[in-house]
């Protein structure tokens, strides 16, 4: 079966090879040529279609999906299948301009350099798509996993972890009574607060923090939860 598909492709790429050849032997004529031009977008005219830079209009003439032929210096596009396939193209670039966001955006949102974003992408954490030659990520599944994490915070104070509830960490509760973290860390040892485990780290549980300070008189607060955490919500 592997046999025939390779001999399949072989024989369409020898056909695409000849088709190319023919049209490019058609063209050869000025006069022809000019009417070439007629039916068919150059990168330009495609970059201005679709509203997008020229370099990307050139990697999409040559991602396969409109019929290409050289016109003189320079390869066009037919205006015939560029219509047929409008739809798609624009369907893509709603997609992108909607649904997802660019590598610096993440940058931006997370206030990250360019090496510590890449390293964050590369664990496969959120869903990522190659639109147009570019990496592009799926805002829904980055927001997932953003809401399923402690260890990213958003530049705009927006609080991670929303999955699991309001949850605190040690080192908050221990700023907000002004004791030494450890202490916090007794707290959960011997079972005065409920805690959960994410990403191999305890988070106490905000409503059993709450009930327990509320039942006891030896700490008392030097500081607001929410103005130690400086979140946002």
């Amino acid at each position: 079966m592997a046999f025939v598909n390779m001999f399949n492709d072989r024989v369409e790429q020898f056909n695409l090879r000849e088709e190319n050849e023919r049209l490019a032997e058609l063209f050869s004529d000025e006069k022809l040529q000019e009417e070439a031009q007629c039916q068919a977008y150059s990168v330009k005219e495609i970059s201005r279609l679709f509203s997008i830079s020229e370099e990307e209009a050139l990697k999409l003439m040559n991602c396969g999906l409109f019929k290409t032929y050289r016109v003189g210096n320079e390869y066009r596009a037919s205006k015939k299948s560029v219509e047929e396939n409008k739809k798609i193209v624009k369907a893509v670039l709603t997609y992108q301009d909607k649904k997802t966001m660019s590598v610096p955006d993440v940058m931006r949102i997370l206030g990250l350099g360019k090496t510590a974003t890449y390293r964050l992408i590369n664990q496969c954490r959120f869903k990522t798509y190659l639109v147009l030659g570019k990496m592009r990520v799926d805002v829904d599944s980055f927001e997932d996993w953003y809401a399923g994490q402690f260890h990213y915070e958003k530049v705009n104070g927006e609080r991670p972890g929303k999955k699991y509830g309001k949850t605190l960490s040690p080192l908050t509760v221990a700023k907000v009574l002004g004791i030494p973290r450890s202490t916090a860390n007794d707290l959960m040892n011997d079972g005065i607060v409920e805690f959960i485990w994410v990403d191999g780290k305890r988070r106490i549980k905000r409503e059993s923090f709450d009930k327990w300070y509320a039942s006891q008189s030896k700490y008392t607060k030097v500081k607001e939860i929410e103005e130690v955490e400086g979140y946002v919500d």
